[in-house]
Parts: C-alpha cells; sequence; structure tokens
C-alpha cells in the first residue's frame, strides 16, 4: 500500500493491491479515514467521492453533496462517509437534517475522535499483513492462543515464536479476522498493548486450518 501525495499538501492516492482499489484522499483526515476503512471487514467494496445528492437547507434552497466514502457491506447494507472535523459538527448536522430518512443507506459522520493516529496505524498493519499472508506463520499463531484468556499483553502472543517478526504481522491477520480483539482500538497497537482472544472465533478459525482440532 502506497501513499502518493505533494510534499505541501496532504491530498493525493493510497492504493492498496490486497483490497484492488485506488482511493483518493485531500486531507491528513481523509487519508487516515480511507485506511480504515480499507480495512474493516464489514465492506465488499468501498468508492471514492461517491454519489452526488441534493439536500434542503434550513432556509429551503437545494444544494448537492458529494460523499467522501461510499461502503457497500458484505451484509448488503451500504453507507456513505462524511469525512469532517469535529468542529465541522454543524455543517455536518445541517446536511444530514437536509437529507432526511428513507436514503435507502446509512449515514455516517467520520472525524478525528473516529479516525485517530494509532487505530490508522493499526489499520495499516492490517493491509500489510493481508498481501503478506502466509498460512503457515497464521495456523502457528492459532495455535498459541488455546491457553491464552482475558487480558493479555501483545507481547505474551510473540513469546515462544519461532521467528518474532513473523509472529507479529501474524498478530495482526488474528485481528483482522477477529480471532484477537484490541482493548483499545482507538490507539496504536504496541507490545504492552491489552488484547483479548475470542475463543469462539478462534475454535472456527482451528477447525478451518486445523481439522484435528475439531
Amino acid at each position: 500500500m502506497n501513499r502518493v501525495s505533494s510534499k505541501s499538501s496532504a491530498r493525493g492516492n493510497q492504493v492498496s493491491a490486497a483490497e484492488k482499489a485506488d482511493l483518493q484522499h485531500w486531507s491528513e483526515l481523509a487519508h487516515r479515514a480511507a485506511t480504515i476503512l480499507l480495512a474493516d471487514t464489514s465492506i465488499a467494496e468501498l468508492r471514492c467521492e461517491w454519489p452526488t445528492v441534493q439536500w434542503t437547507d434550513c432556509f429551503g434552497d437545494v444544494r448537492t453533496h458529494r460523499f467522501d466514502y461510499y461502503a457497500f457491506h458484505h451484509d448488503g447494507t451500504e453507507t456513505a462517509y462524511n469525512v469532517k472535523h469535529w468542529h465541522d459538527r454543524e455543517e455536518v448536522k445541517a446536511l444530514f437534517d437536509g437529507l432526511g430518512t428513507g436514503l435507502g443507506f446509512r449515514l455516517a459522520w467520520v472525524h478525528e475522535g473516529l479516525a485517530t493516529t494509532g487505530r490508522a496505524a493499526n489499520a495499516r498493519c492490517i493491509l500489510k499483513a493481508r498481501q503478506n499472508d502466509n498460512n503457515d506463520d497464521y495456523v502457528s499463531a492459532l495455535k498459541s492462543l488455546v491457553d491464552v484468556h482475558g487480558r493479555v499483553y501483545v507481547h505474551r502472543l510473540l513469546e515462544r515464536a519461532p521467528n518474532e517478526a513473523d509472529r507479529r504481522e501474524a498478530v495482526y491477520s488474528l485481528i483482522d479476522r477477529g480471532v484477537v480483539e484490541i482493548v483499545k482500538p482507538l490507539e496504536r497497537l504496541a507490545d504492552y498493548s491489552f488484547v483479548t482472544v475470542n475463543h469462539h472465533v478462534l475454535a472456527q478459525e482451528l477447525h478451518r486450518h486445523v481439522p484435528t482440532a475439531a
């Protein structure tokens, strides 16, 4: 995944080979939002600057708006994302109120409180892990979780790994597939961040990848 932008602005585009997507961004906040959305496993297709809709403001004037990102989810639902800073909340509220209901898709506002630098960093690591997917490393990491219960440090998941770098990347694959859950997902994952193991998902993944574990 590469980011291409000028040195004088945050405008550019983000390429994800794993997702076969090329998303434009025009600010640092939009860049973080795009990264997080690309890593969202509920999204089947992600579009940029689409669709353009009409809405009526409080004075009765008809205006147009183009959403920053638009997602088609695997469950058949759709979401339009408006990327705006928290200080623009009144502008976002006016837009959403003017659009009303019955749109056929959900409205979502992405601000800096949701698209944090830490969450975007985690998403970048997840996308990298998808591109470098290694089944042997993943299965090895799966097996190591059987006796892990409660909140543990990420460092605990790296112990006794044949190769710590490979296990670290496998941990992001585990997070991506819901086996490992970050306790504070808005913060950047570090060795002493807390995570938990979802043993229901772990059992499903072990059954899928390690038949003898069933």
